[in-house]
């Protein structure tokens, strides 16, 4: 006697689960042909039969589910370790880093830039730095051409004052110059008198 699920496989009389699609067969049976000891029994496999890693019961071969416990018999068990671990510092690569001038709001992304130099726009000195704030009170805030910049280290967000005239500020506090300072989200930088926010989030 057989048991079919409601996809019309046919299974052993008294199996738990379908053994093609793995779905649960106790409604299907009556219930004296259930026993609740099933998951417990152990058979020892054989030629041409396969042993549910889960429960230890004797499958045909070639079975997608254990008929006793609805187990995958696909090797499924081995399907987290194709999980990669996140390198380090990807995080802080993928982050939506922008610069924010708190004047007027015009933000600057930044995200997926290795480095970036703030200052102000200059053709006759050449200079073309990634953020322009001249049109951001730039001349007037006392920004330099190349004022400072900020780079990927180890995956974090650095901030560096490039030897400019009135100084980079970090939270207030003066920036030796070349020396590089670690950014957190929400930092306040200012650049001579132009103040902007520092955002990941």
């Amino acid at each position: 006697m057989t048991i079919k699920c409601s996809l019309g496989h046919e299974n052993p009389d008294g199996s738990a689960y379908c053994d093609e699609c793995g779905e649960s067969l106790v409604g299907a049976a009556s219930p004296a042909t259930v026993s609740p000891e099933a998951p417990t029994v152990v058979a020892v496999p054989t030629a041409g039969t396969q042993q549910c890693p889960s429960c230890g019961a004797a499958n045909p071969a070639g079975e997608s589910f254990c008929s006793n416990c609805g187990q995958s018999l696909l090797g499924g068990a081995s399907a987290p370790a194709a999980a990669a671990p996140v390198p380090a510092g990807s995080a802080a690569t993928a982050t939506q880093a922008r610069l924010i001038v708190e004047a007027d709001n015009q933000e600057f992304d930044i995200s997926g830039k290795d480095n970036v130099t703030i200052g102000r726009e200059d053709a006759m000195s050449n200079m073309y730095p990634d953020i322009d704030l001249t049109p951001h009170g730039g001349e007037e805030g006392g920004v330099s051409r190349m004022h400072a910049r900020i780079f990927l280290e180890n995956g974090q967000y650095m901030l560096e004052d490039e030897n400019s005239t009135n100084r980079t500020f970090l939270n207030r506090q003066g920036l030796d110059p070349k020396k590089p300072i670690l950014l957190h989200d929400n930092d306040e930088i200012r650049l001579g008198r132009v103040l902007l926010r520092f955002k990941t989030s």
